[in-house]
């Protein structure tokens, strides 16, 4: 047998070169479909890190239809053969990576996409979707994402409704910059992150361009579509583009007709009745009149009682038209130990209340009535009695909107019809009796008022606050160190029920119903702009730090409350700490680890801030304020576990600070504090003379808490 003999040069050359070539080309793999959060883990995903979103879409507000194409340049951090994006819903028609043809399926929420060739480590690559449908609500039946309007959009995506709108690696651990060119019909506006670029308008639509150049997570990114009225400033340095729908510029109510109305004011705890006492004939009677009301929706009620006079027979009746119904809203039972008169008409039972009581039934309305309301009551099963009559309006103890407005009444006998004109008797027999026996008195009353009476609507109260955005910017980059962006803002649109603010990022998003006084809004336009620091600029890592974005910016509400002398810090840590019993399910919350269903309890946000402000009464305010700065220094423009705040304030105090985070964030329980014992419930409830950043805290993440529902 011949045996070749093979040179040793030539087998080293071979053997290098099959080195170098499986060097070269690493096995591709899929990558992950998501990045790790336990508290929801298929959001994100892994072999990548995108650099930028292009989003060139249009939206259609009479369908809902929003079409396009979503272009995402993305670094590639292993070799791939697919990788997932992450989306819910909408009809995916094509999609190409780096220009070719790419193949793909649905699973789960997520987009798996498969491209034509394998993508190298560490090379950029682009990947463009074309999609359209309704978008739909986020999974999970968590509130927000895309919400429709009446004449457009309000898009808020915490924790992960960015994918229920565009493909995104949905998750703040990946952080890109976004230009968005919008399309829709001429006459709307487009309102999204960063700087506007511009608008184009042709064949009766515009295209509005918008550029977010600071990195931000997905949840972060909005557009708003709609009639606003826009104001676009400069001021030190921040541009800033602010957008109010401008029917919330409408006035609340108006006299009906004449000049003068009954106007019932504003105030918590009140109780008010406009009453009059009616002989009701034989053949019967009937009492009808015209009411804006402008009420707390499930917590402030407009109702008609009546009495035989000289008995105790009192109940509500329906309005003939329709305007009232039996719910007892989310205020009953609690409101019940405020005004004991209505267990006339409701009684507590399990979950809520029923609408009977100890001598008659409920019958009331809450909420905004939109334009006045024509309201009729049938007096027919009081023939023959003389009747007392009230047109009522009772609230809780806090948070109240504009009241109740009532004008042209008429009897059908003839007297106390009226219109409250200045005609010689103007209330025509009505009288103002007072709140019932029990209750803690009215503060104010119903009263004979004009235009000027009526309280400013919540347009005009935005406006107020956003013009002082930069004033707060000021006071919290003193506190905190340099705004970390270039534009600034602020969106509020007309949507009944919003009920809630998000930081999205430059420009944040806020219901209508927190500009209800201009502390109120002050207070929540310090929230969403603190987030800017921390919760935007500084994003979590993963979701179980939440309380490094909402302890934070609640307790920059008392850092701001203290500066303009509306109560100090530890008042309002006082009061919290008083208010709410060791037994209450407030301190049951683990908010340094609080899980997915307790992501936004109301503990998050004060035991949070509670936690900062023992924090500073440990370290003292200069250690204190350098923690602060060099938080949002050290990480700016990235992400943050509680694990390395702990250690910079342990680095910065030079103490061992570990039983300080381990009771506050890490343990069930009321942390003892030295402090008073708390007060007993009804006096704690009763919060008139507390700090107003209590009030308004209490109105954005405490109403539907166990301290909303004392047990």
């Amino acid at each position: 047998m011949r045996r070749f003999a093979v040179p040793v040069a030539v087998l080293l050359c071979l053997t290098m070169s099959v080195g170098l070539a499986s060097a070269a080309k690493p096995k591709a793999v899929h990558g992950a479909e998501g990045v790790g959060d336990p508290y929801f883990p298929l959001d994100g995903n892994g072999g990548y890190d995108v650099q930028h979103y292009d989003l060139n879409l249009a939206y259609e507000p009479s369908t809902d239809v929003l079409s396009g194409t979503a272009t995402i340049t993305a670094m590639a951090t292993q070799t791939l053969s697919q990788f997932n994006l992450d989306l819910d819903g909408l009809k995916v028609r094509a999609i190409r990576v780096n220009g070719l043809a790419a193949k793909w399926t649905r699973a789960r929420g997520e987009l798996i996409i498969k491209p034509a060739t394998d993508l190298p480590d560490a090379t950029l690559f682009t990947t463009a979707i074309t999609y359209d449908g309704i978008p739909g609500p986020i999974p999970g039946g968590e509130f927000g994402g895309w919400i429709p309007t009446d004449d457009g959009v309000v898009v808020a995506g915490e924790p992960h409704g960015a994918a229920t709108w565009f493909p995104a690696n949905d998750h703040p651990i990946d952080k890109a910059s976004f230009t968005y060119r919008i399309d829709v019909p001429q006459g709307l506006e487009v309102v999204a992150n960063g700087r506007l670029m511009g608008s184009t308008t042709a064949g009766g639509r515009t295209t509005w361009t918008w550029d977010a150049v600071e990195p931000m997570a997905t949840y972060l990114a909005t557009i708003n579509v709609g009639e606003f009225d826009m104001n676009a400033y400069s001021a030190d340095g921040i541009d800033y583009w602010d957008a109010i729908d401008p029917d919330l510029f409408v006035p609340l109510a108006a006299p009906r007709t004449g000049t003068q109305f009954a106007v019932s004011q504003v105030a918590n705890l009140s109780y008010k009745r406009l009453a009059h006492t009616i002989s009701v004939p034989t053949g019967g009677a009937q009492l009808s009149f015209w009411i804006d009301r402008n009420t707390e929706d499930q917590w402030d009620f407009v109702f008609v009682e009546v009495h035989t006079v000289g008995q105790d027979d009192w109940t509500t009746l329906p309005d003939l038209n329709g305007h009232t119904s039996q719910n007892t809203g989310n205020v009953c039972p609690f409101w019940l130990d405020i005004h004991p008169f209505l267990t006339h008409y409701q009684t507590a039972a399990a979950g809520g209340c029923t609408p009977s009581g100890t001598t008659g039934a409920w019958w009331a309305a809450t909420g905004d009535s939109g334009p006045a309301e024509n309201w009729a009551v049938d007096l027919g099963a009081y023939a023959g009695r003389d009747i007392e009559v009230s047109i009522s309006y009772a609230s809780d103890d806090i948070v109240q909107w504009a009241g109740a407005f009532v004008d042209d009444i008429v009897v059908s006998t003839g007297a106390g019809s009226t219109s409250f004109e200045a005609d010689g008797d103007t209330m025509d027999g009505w009288t103002v009796p007072g709140a019932p026996a029990g209750s803690p008195g009215n503060d104010n009353d119903w009263i004979v008022g004009t235009a000027a009476d009526v309280p400013a609507p919540e347009g005009e109260i935005a406006a107020g606050s956003f013009a002082r955005q930069p004033e707060i910017i000021g006071f919290l980059g003193s506190n905190f160190g340099p705004y970390p962006f270039s534009t600034g803002g602020g969106i509020v649109d007309d949507v009944q029920g919003l009920g809630f603010a998000l930081e999205t990022q430059t420009r944040p998003i806020y219901a209508r119903d927190f500009f209800t006084d201009p502390l109120s809004g002050d207070n929540v336009v310090v929230h969403e702009i603190a987030h800017q620091w921390y919760g935007d600029n500084l994003a979590v890592a993963r979701w179980q730090h939440i309380w490094l974005n909402e302890g934070f910016a609640s307790y920059a509400e008392w850092l701001w409350s203290e500066d303009q002398g509306l109560g100090t810090a530890q008042e309002i840590f006082d009061f919290w700490n008083e208010v709410i019993p060791p037994d209450d399910p407030f301190w049951s919350v683990v908010i340094g680890d609080p899980g997915p269903d307790q992501l936004f309890d109301f503990s998050v946000y004060i035991r949070g801030a509670m936690t900062l402000h023992t924090l500073r009464q440990t370290v003292g305010d200069d250690d204190f304020f350098q923690i602060m700065q060099t938080w949002a220094a050290d990480h700016a423009g990235g992400n943050v576990t509680t694990d390395q705040f702990i250690a910079l304030a342990e680095s910065v105090s030079g103490q061992d600070l570990g039983s300080l985070f381990d009771t506050w964030l890490f343990t069930a329980g009321k942390p003892a504090t030295g402090a008073a014992a708390p007060a007993a419930r009804g006096a704690a409830r009763d919060v008139r003379h507390a700090p107003s950043v209590v009030r308004s805290q209490v109105e954005r993440y405490g109403k539907d808490s166990s301290l909303a529902a004392p047990h």
